[in-house]
């Protein structure tokens, strides 16, 4: 019989991944691009991430499996817009886990003296092994790499604040675009509720455990989240030097910042591929199995792990690898490219909320928050924007089974 897992190890899976390569990279990048008003997109990000994250565990509450959230998408708008959200989620999966090999390589390979492209390939290796292991097992791992990466980052940032900030003589006046586009690469801090869901079917008691696990690990994050992009918009960097996610630790660990933030860049970013790519791969097996994708996407190994998508992300990560050592892409390309289908699938996933749930405020807080998100999608890469739209539309017009159970849809009120 397989061992489910409880809530605190559950907080485990969603804490590490969403703090993830996003809380390395992201406030020294945001603050680069929105100046002064980087600050002020974080705390917006946050708050939507609160409200984002009680919907969607809710929606995993509904349709617990391996589909995850696209079982209540199917429950709300029909077999179409399962389809259409589980491929945006499958689509981001080809791109965003990237860009978390490529950050684990900047910032580990200066660590132990090794060119970034092979400590890349080397992390992706550890990953391809730890996830064909049992969800026991990779639950207690990235529940102890959570805990060690919230604390240190925590304690790094108030140690900041309190001994080492500049001062700000003026502010920067208000520009739409770049604060749009640090909305956009913000998003990556969203990331991850939308996919902790298709861990469902390995969750022991996902009535009680979902709620408990989405409020404490929603609380973690918030904290460490304006934490760190406050400590970094207002700390004082030596002249000569980049901004980086080093200088806050420095209070902490001296000289050796640049050493641990390496290994902690390490944790962060493998326990956020183990998460992402184990969670869409169960998406893929759960499709295969409903006869949506081929039917070797179904197959799991001895240990219970769906192997054959595993090994597939496994294989394009690798290809992804070599064009990015050939200078061909960035982070921030993958990033941003990722994000606008994160963005399309966590949009469909918030209409669905706004259909199922019954109380009026929670219907108009959904509304809201489904048009916050397309609005930050238009400042997305236009690649994405396309691919998005292309989608839509085949898959809106290719005929398929609608598999929905007509009853089904009428369902409790959801509180």
């Amino acid at each position: 019989m397989q061992q489910k897992i409880g809530w605190l190890t559950l907080s485990g899976l969603i804490i590490g991944p969403i703090l993830g390569s996003g809380i390395i990279i992201l406030p020294s990048m945001v603050f680069a691009i929105a100046g002064d008003w980087a600050l002020p997109a974080w705390l917006l990000m946050v708050v939507v991430s609160l409200f984002f994250a009680y919907i969607f565990s809710w929606l995993t509450i509904l349709v617990p499996g391996d589909a995850g959230v696209s079982g209540a998408i199917e429950l709300a708008f029909g077999t179409r817009a399962k389809l259409l959200a589980s491929f945006y989620l499958i689509g981001a999966g080809l791109f965003g886990p990237v860009a978390v090999l490529m950050i684990i390589g900047e910032y580990f390979a200066p660590v132990i003296g090794l060119p970034v492209v092979p400590v890349a390939y080397g992390s992706l290796a550890v990953c391809l092994f730890l996830m064909l292991r049992r969800i026991t097992s990779i639950g207690k791992i990235a529940f102890v790499l959570s805990t060690v990466s919230a604390v240190t980052l925590l304690l790094g940032g108030i140690a900041t604040l309190l001994t080492n900030t500049r001062t700000v003589e003026t502010f920067v006046p208000f520009e739409l675009q770049p604060f749009g586009y640090g909305l956009l690469l913000l998003f990556w801090i969203i990331v991850g509720w939308e996919v902790i869901g298709n861990y469902s079917g390995d969750v022991a008691d996902p009535q009680r455990s979902f709620p408990k696990a989405a409020i404490f690990s929603a609380l973690v994050i918030a904290a460490v989240d304006l934490v760190v992009a406050a400590a970094v918009q207002f700390v004082q960097v030596p002249a000569g030097e980049s901004l980086n996610l080093a200088h806050i630790l420095t209070p902490l660990f001296g000289s050796g910042a640049v050493t641990f933030i390496g290994i902690l860049s390490l944790l962060l970013c493998i326990n956020t591929y183990l998460v992402f790519i184990g969670s869409i791969s169960r998406l893929a097996s759960s499709m295969a199995r409903e006869g949506h994708l081929p039917r070797i996407f179904s197959f799991r190994n001895g240990n219970d792990a769906p192997a054959a998508g595993i090994v597939f992300y496994t294989a394009w990560h690798a290809v992804l690898l070599f064009v990015y050592s050939r200078g061909l892409i960035g982070v921030e390309f993958m990033v941003a490219l990722a994000d606008g289908f994160f963005i399309a699938n966590a949009t469909i996933g918030i209409l669905a909320g706004m259909r199922l749930f019954h109380q009026k405020t929670l219907k108009i807080g959904a509304g809201i928050l489904a048009l916050l998100f397309v609005l930050i999608l238009l400042f997305s890469h236009s690649v994405a924007i396309l691919t998005i739209f292309a989608l839509a539309i085949v898959i809106l017009l290719v005929p398929v089974r609608d598999k929905t159970i007509r009853a089904q849809r009428k369902i409790p009120c959801l509180k």
